[in-house]
């Protein structure tokens, strides 16, 4: 386990893209749900872009030749 805290090679993912993309899913239904304009929409629509940021980070660490 302390050589893998040590070992950058074995990146440990921060999130799982495929679960990332279903909250986003539910996020939106939500969001259509309450409506983008209301008080809980807007903070959904702040956790829905949080994730897909989250998400595009992970998969720029995974693909770093396609980063730009």
């Amino acid at each position: 386990m302390i050589s893998r805290l040590h070992n950058p090679s074995s990146r440990v993912p921060l999130v799982n893209p495929q679960q990332a993309r279903q909250v986003m899913g539910t996020l939106g239904l939500l969001i259509a749900l309450c409506g983008n304009r209301s008080c809980l929409g807007i903070i959904l629509q702040q956790a829905r872009s949080e994730i897909a940021s989250l998400l595009h980070s992970e998969e720029q660490a995974r693909n770093p030749s396609q980063a730009a």
